[in-house]
């Protein structure tokens, strides 16, 4: 059942701290904020991160930032674009939160197919695949995306492969998700859409 009230009454009534507002906001939009985080959120993160959990977050932030004025809402597709940004960046935030470092998915898992392969050295077969899967990997792609990769695999932080590339930090993340998402696809057996 969708909320009567226009947007920009509900724009005034977040940013007056109004609670009946803020219900009505949450009612228009949690489902589809929390299938766009869910649609975001790495596979490997299923069991530790809940799209209704970064939708949660989301809204704490917009009707923190909304009680303090920071926004001007006229439109129902202006407020839809202000939460799903909000709700896009709160998902590639817990999305690095839990995937680096020590806090890494499959790091813990340990036994994982790449713990194994680097628990042995490869015979020239396996490094002739090796280097067939990179190349399908990074086919059609800028070759920023094999730098950024091979400085993440030399073990380089995100910061320093940024410094080093003279490229941001959100794009050698961009980069590493698209690379991410690619390896799956293939894995899966799905070249094509590579």
């Amino acid at each position: 059942m969708s909320d009567p009230a226009p947007t920009p009454d509900l724009a005034a009534g977040c940013q007056a701290g109004d609670p009946h507002a803020q219900a009505a906001v949450v009612r228009r939009y949690a489902d589809r904020l929390a299938r766009l985080a869910e649609g975001r959120l790495h596979r490997r993160l299923a069991g530790r991160v809940d799209p209704e959990d970064v939708t949660q977050s989301a809204f704490r932030t917009f009707f923190r930032r909304a009680a303090g004025g920071q926004f001007r809402i006229d439109s129902s597709a202006q407020l839809w674009g202000l939460l799903a940004r909000i709700t896009l960046r709160k998902a590639r935030g817990q999305a690095r939160r839990h995937l680096a470092g020590m806090r890494d998915a499959a790091a813990e898992a340990g036994d994982g197919p790449l713990a194994l392969a680097a628990a042995r050295d490869p015979d020239p077969a396996d490094a002739a695949e090796l280097l067939d899967h990179v190349a399908a990997l990074l086919r059609g792609l800028p070759e920023v995306y094999g730098d950024v990769l091979g400085r993440r695999l030399a073990g380089e932080s995100v910061a320093d492969a940024a410094a080093a590339l003279g490229v941001s930090r959100q794009t050698v993340y961009r980069a590493l998700e698209l690379l991410g998402d690619r390896a799956t696809r293939l894995a899966e057996g799905f070249p094509d859409s590579v």
